[in-house]
């Protein structure tokens, strides 16, 4: 009975000891947050990047004041679902799908001018092929989180060039999503890492059957999310409108749920998990979706600052420092290769919208509606594109674990990952200073208003 009662009360030291350490991380990574999205904001940057420098300093590597962010980088993956779910309820698929044929095209031309500065950078850094292979990839996918959080943030969900822009970072998603199962299988230990049944006796059979798995998978997700919110949610959001006003709980709790259950799908279906969340949030409209958006926004920006701190929490710089003064030259090639890739796509994009009778130019009648409604220019598609992210960091994972990367590698990776963040945000404010009222979050006005 004694020794019972040892072990009950041991059993609850370990669990207090794990909670107070748990809390003290969440502590540690929201105050080192607060601080430097403050001081990226008085500098007129994106808080997202202080947020992922932020991470890397009080993280494993540096400081050490956060040892442990497995956790957290689980818990924070929910904030991804939920802004992707948010996006996916703002914006319009009818838009979406009459961009469908010029997206897809315009993304291909532009993950191949990314992939080949990704090239010559591994040609300076004298890679391998594989490894050359791996890191370009990792060059030419744009970090969707960042970007959908900047367009969030700044309301420019409701623009053509939002839904053109987010439709190729969804294709370059689903792009990275092939090249990992490609990836898994070029090693015959690895088979099973991805949930697919994949058939074939050589690496590179293998590798077609996935992908092609991977395309089926994707085509059955978008007919799920269909016929579920044609026929099943818009009932429930209907019945559980009664109780909006009461208990507004409920509500909330069945659009987390639809969020959550449709990336649980998407996850085991091989995808990311965020794009089951667009996907579902993309089929429901009207009304509807504006009831589904009340409920998880609240929620959402908890989760978010707990993700880019976390991935900031993976980075760890020193490997990648030793390689000297050639890795400025490595990141301008990474900053280059999407602001051109950008660039390039921007003129094709403009240039169809101002042939379809979209100006360019601003009214003179209503400077606030003008400001909404000007196209923007190429050199902003550019700069949007420029943050690497998430995908690139699951990329430098996957092949690390497969062992045919190292440490200094992944450290690149990483590093890339932050250097991008930031300098996206500083070509941004110059690229489009009228469009940034989140640089100014201590001012209660917006640039271009008095």
């Amino acid at each position: 009975m004694l020794a019972s009662q040892s072990f009950i009360q041991v059993l609850a030291v370990v669990a207090t000891s794990a909670q107070v350490s748990f809390l003290l991380d969440i502590l540690v990574l929201a105050m080192a947050a607060l601080v430097f999205s403050l001081i990226f904001a008085r500098l007129g940057l994106s808080v997202v990047a202080g947020q992922i420098l932020a991470g890397m300093i009080v993280g494993p590597y540096v400081l050490g004041w956060v040892t442990d962010p497995l956790v957290l980088n689980e818990i924070s993956g929910i904030g991804v679902v939920l802004l992707f779910f948010i996006i996916g309820l703002e914006l319009d698929p009818t838009e979406l799908r009459r961009l469908a044929g010029k997206v897809t095209l315009l993304t291909v031309l532009e993950i191949v001018i990314a992939f080949s500065f990704g090239l010559l950078a591994s040609y300076l850094l004298k890679l391998g092929f594989l490894e050359a292979v791996i890191f370009s990839m990792t060059a030419s996918i744009t970090s969707t989180a960042i970007v959908g959080r900047i367009f969030l943030s700044r309301k420019l969900l409701q623009t053509p060039e939002s839904s053109f822009l987010l439709g190729l970072l969804v294709i370059e998603d689903i792009v990275a999503v092939v090249f990992l199962i490609v990836l898994s299988s070029i090693t015959s230990t690895n088979i099973g890492n991805f949930p697919y049944f994949v058939v074939g006796t050589t690496p590179s059979s293998k590798g077609f059957f996935a992908a092609t798995e991977a395309v089926l998978s994707g085509l059955a997700l978008i007919g799920l999310g269909y016929v579920v919110a044609r026929y099943l949610a818009t009932r429930i959001i209907n019945y559980l409108s009664y109780y909006e006003e009461e208990f507004e709980e409920i509500p909330f709790l069945f659009a987390l749920g639809l969020a959550l259950v449709f990336a649980v799908v998407s996850s085991l279906l091989g995808y990311s998990p965020a794009i089951g969340a667009f996907i579902i949030g993309l089929s429901i409209r009207g009304k509807h979706s504006k009831f589904l958006e009340r409920r998880v926004t609240p929620i959402k920006d908890l989760f978010l600052v707990l993700f880019f701190v976390s991935i900031g929490s993976l980075i760890d710089p020193f490997p990648s420092l030793e390689i000297g003064l050639p890795i400025i030259a490595v990141f301008a090639l990474l900053i280059a290769g999407k602001f051109c890739g950008g660039y390039t796509i921007g003129r094709i994009f403009l240039s169809g919208m101002k042939l379809n009778g979209a100006s360019g130019k601003a009214s003179t009648a209503d400077p606030k509606k003008s400001h909404a409604n000007r196209l923007p220019s190429a050199t902003a598609f550019g700069a949007w594109l420029i943050p690497r992210g998430e995908f690139s960091l699951v990329i430098g994972q996957l092949a690390l674990a497969l062992g045919l990367v190292g440490e200094p590698f992944f450290s690149l990776i990483g590093m890339s990952v932050l250097v991008t963040a930031i300098v996206a945000s500083i070509l941004q404010r110059v690229v489009e200073p009228r469009r940034a009222p989140s640089a100014y979050p201590i001012k209660g006005e917006s640039d271009g208003e008095s």
